[in-house]
């Protein structure tokens, strides 16, 4: 993904898996900047945008709308 796929505010998660984060801006060196919580405790990283995806919880697919239940 690109700069332009990302929207401050956006949920965000590394390609490679981990936690959510939120993606709140580009960084001076024109890297993606992160944040999320362990707990408590805030973390802030920087990320290459390439190596982002938008979030989306476990199990959900892109079929969301469709059921296989009778």
């Amino acid at each position: 993904m690109t700069e332009d796929d990302f929207t401050i505010g956006d949920e965000v998660a590394h390609r490679t898996g981990g936690k959510k984060m939120i993606y709140t801006g580009k960084g001076m060196t024109g890297e993606a900047i992160c944040e999320w919580f362990d707990g408590a405790r805030r973390h802030q990283e920087t990320f290459a945008f390439v190596a982002l995806k938008k979030f989306e919880e476990p199990g959900q697919s892109s079929l969301s709308g469709s059921s296989t239940r009778a």
